[in-house]
């Protein structure tokens, strides 16, 4: 039996959704397979809470704990952390320093895929289409006519290091566009401000199933708010999911193949799901890439394995016995 630290929460305003995913994921965990600690990480405070609420603190010198007078070893971190520190390469960088094996990509495609800007700059690299784009750091002087000319309006500005839509803003003129600058950098201290494209929203799960890299499926978002922000990803109402997705076959193709590419030419392991706007002209831009994608009832990931008759039990299973290669 394989002794597995669950690891949840972190420092972002995704922690809340971090906890339902981690809870799904234990409720689904064979218990005959693995024994599940579900560690909740708040900053420097990482703690096991057992049955009767009393607290244990996880000895991050060597990655144990101590329940009065067992002393737990971990064999593998399950990281369902969605932001800061569990999706950007932290964590990622901590378990690779101690030596414990852990889910998901590594610490280098961790930071670069949760970077809006420079993951946009790495995959046009690998020839997948991009909406233009331009890249600030908080002190930078904004050139907001030269902003307006190159991206258009309405354009996005969103936080290059966060997830779930935090801090993005839809701006549609330039009073707008000041204030949703303003907005981002409150989350993260480098923005990224990119071009505007209509069309539909699409995501697709990727995964390495039985030794394979494989596009699970393609779903389409409407969302009833003006774009997928935070409150129509998690606010039951607000949007409809629709999988597969109601589109050209050749489409669906093209965005399987791209997603799939994306996966191998960044270094992504584990599940990761990979989002486009299929544009007027019918074809598929990338938008970002989710290298810890939701778990929770209300997740796409879930509802894409589902479609493929995937059993939750074994996928995650799997993703724990990947990390060990």
């Amino acid at each position: 039996m394989k002794v597995v630290a669950l690891l949840a929460g972190g420092n972002s305003g995704e922690y809340d959704i971090s906890l339902k995913t981690a809870a799904n994921i234990q409720n689904l965990l064979d218990i005959k397979q693995f024994e599940t600690y579900l560690i909740i990480v708040k900053g420097n405070c990482w703690v096991y809470t057992d049955s009767s609420g009393e607290r244990f603190f996880v000895n991050k010198d060597d990655f144990s704990l101590t329940i009065h007078e067992k002393h737990i070893v971990f064999d593998v971190a399950f990281i369902a952390i969605h932001g800061d520190p569990g999706e950007n390469g932290k964590l990622q960088s901590y378990f690779e320093i101690m030596q414990i094996p852990y889910t998901g990509c590594d610490s280098f495609c961790s930071a670069l895929t949760f970077n809006k800007y420079f993951c946009n700059v790495a995959v046009a690299t690998c020839g997948v289409p991009i909406s233009p784009s331009l890249h600030f750091y908080e002190n930078d002087e904004i050139p907001y006519d030269e902003v307006i000319a190159h991206c258009g309006l309405p354009c996005f500005v969103k936080p290059c290091n966060s997830g779930s839509s935090v801090g993005v803003s839809k701006a549609h003129d330039r009073e707008e566009l000041v204030a949703a600058v303003a907005s981002a950098l409150i989350e993260d201290r480098q923005i990224m401000i990119e071009r505007f494209i209509p069309g539909r929203e699409l995501t697709c799960g990727v995964t390495t199933w039985q030794g394979e890299v494989k596009a699970l499926a393609v779903t389409e978002i409407i969302s009833k708010k003006e774009f997928y922000d935070f409150e129509a990803k998690y606010t039951p109402g607000f949007l409809d999911l629709v999988t597969p997705a109601e589109i050209d076959p050749a489409v669906e193709y093209q965005i399987m193949r791209y997603s799939e590419l994306i996966y191998k030419k960044l270094g992504c392991k584990g599940v990761v799901r990979i989002d486009f706007i299929l544009n007027p002209e019918n074809r598929p831009v990338f938008l970002e890439i989710n290298t810890i994608p939701g778990q929770t009832a209300m997740s796409i990931i879930p509802r894409q394995l589902a479609y493929h008759n995937i059993p939750l039990p074994e996928f995650y299973a799997d993703l724990i016995n990947q990390s060990f290669f």
